[in-house]
């Protein structure tokens, strides 16, 4: 069985749907033969590659046909669009000249409307077509206030429901994502498979990491980090707010990594001495950037529930570290953390109260309790097991 895989990143793409897709990647090809169809490497790639028009490569056996989009770096809004365009048109004219022919496509969202081009793909090619949603949009781009005008917002959701029930099987990455589905777009919830990101053996580092953590904590007792995309989907602001007093007490708050918000949130700082901005750190460090904290922040703001789930979870979960959320009570991130107690579930929107909330946890001595629950935790969202899950539904698609 011939099976498609279409979503602009891939490694060396460090974006969290390259290095999933990856791992699925290598799932499939126990069982069946994978075909990634990608771009030109752009979100923070640990190498760029030259300018072509297609190229095909073997990664680790896995056969990857990139196209060749624009690679602006994603900070330029227009470049990020451009590699968007030049991705979704290059994509559908490969993946209808694509031989073999796929007997299943599957579409993750990046970018948010590749889906469509790969039902395209699905469709004239007569495939069984899979959607593997992270994000969901166009709900995700107007709740978190992106500048879609109505009568856009509603033609999308009108063909994005259009695309849900034209689906062969749907897999998301939450239950409250699942429940939206089946509650917001009247989609048939026997064809949803929740499959988590799940957690994932750090790379090997390639250094004993003592410059990284010495740099990250500096000389705080006490050192809080966000790793990750500092998009429109946290409570940023609030957060920083919440942590400018907190310096006197040593502690300190570190973001990790780069977003469109990046530089909104650095002058929102520039005056807070205890809140630093750090860019992303090789990918073979990752195990040292998260056994740096003492605890980690995730963020949703409300209403954002089931649209969003940050990977960063299950990384903090294997990292053995304590939790600090604050996100909506419903959202799944706060079950996980509640029902395994790893951490602290804070929807506030109050930053005083989060600052009492943070030194009462930097004070008490349950962090060595949620670090260990973490570790538990870490060990039944195992993504070696999700991704079996995944490959059980693809599978399950075959033509007899």
């Amino acid at each position: 069985m011939n099976v498609l895989l279409v979503n602009q990143y891939y490694p060396p793409d460090t974006s969290a749907t390259a290095v999933v897709l990856r791992d699925v990647a290598l799932a499939l090809a126990r069982v069946c033969s994978p075909i990634v169809l990608s771009g030109r490497p752009s979100y923070n790639p640990e190498f760029r590659h030259g300018f072509y028009l297609s190229k095909t490569e073997f990664v680790d056996h896995i056969r990857v046909d990139r196209v060749g989009s624009t690679s602006y770096d994603r900070g330029f809004l227009l470049g990020r669009i451009l590699n968007y365009v030049t991705y979704l048109i290059l994509i559908v004219i490969k993946g209808l000249l694509m031989n073999p022919r796929p007997d299943v496509v599957i579409s993750l969202t990046d970018p948010p409307i590749a889906g469509f081009a790969a039902a395209a793909i699905s469709f004239l090619r007569r495939s069984t077509f899979i959607y593997f949603i992270q994000d969901l949009h166009p709900d995700l781009a107007y709740a978190v206030g992106f500048p879609i005008p109505k009568l856009i917002a509603r033609i999308w959701n009108f063909f994005n429901i259009l695309l849900l029930r034209y689906c062969d099987s749907i897999i998301v990455i939450g239950e409250d994502m699942k429940d939206l589905l089946v509650s917001s777009k009247g989609i048939d919830a026997s064809k949803i498979h929740v499959i988590r990101s799940g957690c994932v053996e750090f790379p090997s580092p390639k250094t004993d990491g003592t410059n990284i953590i010495r740099e990250i904590r500096k000389n705080y007792d006490f050192v809080a980090i966000h790793a990750g995309n500092l998009g429109y989907v946290g409570n940023f602001k609030l957060i920083i707010d919440a942590f400018k007093d907190l310096g006197d007490r040593s502690i300190g708050l570190v973001f990790i990594g780069q977003g469109a918000m990046k530089t909104e949130l650095m002058d929102y700082a520039k005056n807070v001495d205890s809140v630093r901005f750090i860019d992303f750190y090789p990918y073979d460090e990752l195990s040292h950037v998260y056994s740096a904290a003492d605890l980690h922040l995730i963020s949703i703001k409300t209403g954002l529930e089931g649209l969003v789930l940050p990977s960063k979870l299950y990384s903090v979960l294997k990292a053995q570290k304590p939790i600090f959320a604050n996100v909506p009570y419903k959202s799944d991130v706060a079950k996980i953390i509640k029902e395994y107690q790893c951490g602290l579930v804070a929807s506030t929107k109050d930053a005083l109260e989060m600052s009492n909330q943070i030194i009462a946890l930097k004070d008490s001595n349950s962090l060595g309790k949620m670090s260990v629950a973490a570790g538990q935790a870490s060990e039944v969202f195992d993504r070696a097991s999700e991704i079996k899950k995944f490959t059980e539904i693809v599978v399950g698609h075959e033509k007899t």
